[in-house]
């Protein structure tokens, strides 16, 4: 299937929200209403009913570090990550308090760590939420494809490589799965609405197992420049 290069969105900045509430509760809304507005401009922006994208988080002044507002946020409300996560003894995650969305559900952002070597979780499908992912630190791969769950059979699965700010957005019904090879690496998922860990409609699997282990790259890598630049000056 061809895919249009880029999809142009407008600027959606992070907002600290106002209020009497400890900062790092504020950053955990900030994110989660950020997560909500991403999802909301790419339904705007697409007919289909599932849709994926990937942006980075840049900072456009001095004194701005994403690193050190979830730094807060894990100084006020500290997480105990548990393993396995879906499966996988090389993930763990957790997840802080659910919120209330504007939607009026709950949302909630939960961390999670992939070790290194963490190849082994399968293409799943979320039917009931959508996700915002932040990737936090570290390095891996984020695997997708346009197949519904009904028809997977492991055959237009893309492998995107994941690094620190890079963002990923989809929506619900998209097929996907994260790995890692030689480097560990930190997640931020903002889940809408959240379904908690162990509820059995949390996510679905193929008939089809994929994991990237057994799955080498089929499409020759390359690095290039993304589509999409920001301008930062235009002279006359």
């Amino acid at each position: 299937m061809t895919h249009p290069l880029t999809i142009e969105l407008p600027p959606l900045p992070f907002v600290l929200p106002r209020g009497s509430a400890p900062h790092g509760t504020r950053v955990l809304e900030g994110l989660l209403d950020l997560a909500q507005a991403v999802l909301d401009r790419l339904r705007e922006q697409s007919r289909s009913p599932r849709i994926a994208a990937v942006t980075r988080l840049r900072g456009t002044g001095r004194g701005i570090h994403f690193s050190e507002l979830v730094a807060d946020l894990e100084r006020e409300h500290s997480l105990e990550l548990e393993s396995p996560f879906e499966g996988s003894d090389l993930v763990a995650g957790a997840v802080w308090p659910p919120i209330k969305s504007a939607a009026g559900t709950p949302a909630a952002l939960a961390k999670l760590r992939w070790s290194a070597g963490a190849d082994d979780l399968p293409m799943h499908v979320h039917d009931h939420s959508d996700r915002c992912i932040f990737v936090l630190s570290g390095r891996g791969y984020f695997h997708i494809c346009d197949q519904p769950v009904e028809r997977f059979d492991g055959s237009d699965v893309r492998s995107i490589p994941a690094r620190e700010r890079d963002v990923f957005a989809f929506t619900r019904g998209v097929v996907h799965t994260f790995s890692t090879a030689s480097e560990p690496m930190v997640l931020l998922s903002a889940q809408l609405p959240f379904l908690p860990f162990d509820h059995p409609e949390q996510y679905r699997l193929p008939g089809y197992r994929w994991v990237a282990r057994e799955n080498p790259e089929r499409v020759p890598a390359s690095i290039q420049c993304d589509p999409s630049w920001m301008l930062l000056t235009y002279g006359w």
